[in-house]
């Protein structure tokens, strides 16, 4: 993925989808019905030391930080140090988030709890969306799913669910032994660890282009096995060999072109088969079993002087 120009419009994508981020955690802790999986561990020290949630999240910032330097060591780069000031920043705005709920009612339906944690999902799902793809620093948790998606060559959204319910594990296990309860855990984490990914896959499919478009977003591979077509990058030069030559004329011209086969062809030029080194072993097996037999190895005596 690369990012091109329009900075200005790159800024307010990130920027924006962090603050919606920290929203959306915001309103998943109103629901009261578990906070979103991607501030389950925060909100776990929150409960289990009674710390305000910005501090946890920055902590949890710089403890994934040094995870990501263990998991890559000399090829850690160490501009992404700046996620941990990204961290805190986002701590900041978890805490300002955290904030603006007091001004509204703490609901008491399930139903309507419910539908809350839903919506808080949409919102970090969206934020996921708009500020991932900037190419500016990411927040130490996305960093650490985007080495996991490029090492493991799965897809991000992928990466994302498998790591969501870990982490829910996690805080849920950590809960149980501190605190005797689900703490930080609930329905509502369990089904946001499950649809937070798949709403980014969701995004990704019916607006990533149009966004991508938007940021200057070129995510061409650049892996060799791409979308060109074969006229440019076939072997330009065709070696071939007639089918009257010997075994051996085959294997001289295979090793001087250093290709494993070749194409076969009559006394017009006209193709007739192709022949590869693995049909001449085939051949020499049937034919001369002294060439594969182990057995026969203790009649040949090597020079080693």
């Amino acid at each position: 993925m690369k990012t091109k120009g329009k900075i200005g419009i790159r800024l307010l994508f990130y920027f924006g989808g962090l603050i919606i981020m920290t929203l959306g955690v915001a309103i998943s802790v109103k629901s009261d019905l578990g906070v979103t999986p991607i501030s389950s561990i925060p909100y776990t020290m929150t409960v289990v030391t009674g710390m305000d949630l910005g501090i946890a999240t920055m902590i949890f910032s710089v403890f994934v930080v040094l995870l990501q330097i263990l998991l890559l060591r000399k090829q850690y780069k160490l501009i992404n140090l700046l996620q941990i000031p990204v961290g805190i920043l986002f701590g900041a705005f978890l805490t300002f988030g955290g904030e603006l709920m007091i001004f509204l009612p703490n609901p008491t339906n399930f139903t309507i709890k419910f539908i809350i944690m839903l919506i808080s999902t949409v919102f970090v799902a969206l934020g996921v969306f708009l500020y991932v793809p900037t190419g500016f620093i990411s927040l130490a948790p996305e960093g650490f799913l985007l080495i996991a998606s490029k090492i493991t060559k799965t897809k991000f959204s992928t990466v994302k669910v498998i790591c969501d319910v870990a982490m829910v594990i996690i805080s849920l296990v950590t809960c149980l032994i501190a605190i005797h309860s689900l703490g930080s855990v609930g329905i509502g984490t369990i089904v946001a660890a499950l649809l937070v990914g798949t709403e980014v896959k969701m995004m990704t499919k019916y607006w990533g282009k149009s966004r991508d478009k938007i940021l200057g977003v070129n995510n061409e591979s650049k892996s060799p096995v791409n979308n060109n077509p074969l006229i440019n990058i076939m072997e330009k030069d065709v070696y071939m060999i007639k089918s009257n030559e010997s075994i051996v004329e085959a294997l001289r011209m295979m090793n001087e072109k250093k290709v494993s086969g070749l194409p076969v062809v009559d006394q017009n030029e006209h193709l007739v088969g192709f022949i590869s080194d693995g049909d001449i072993i085939r051949h020499l097996s049937s034919e001369h079993s002294i060439f594969v037999n182990s057995d026969s190895f203790d009649k040949l005596k090597f020079n080693t002087a």
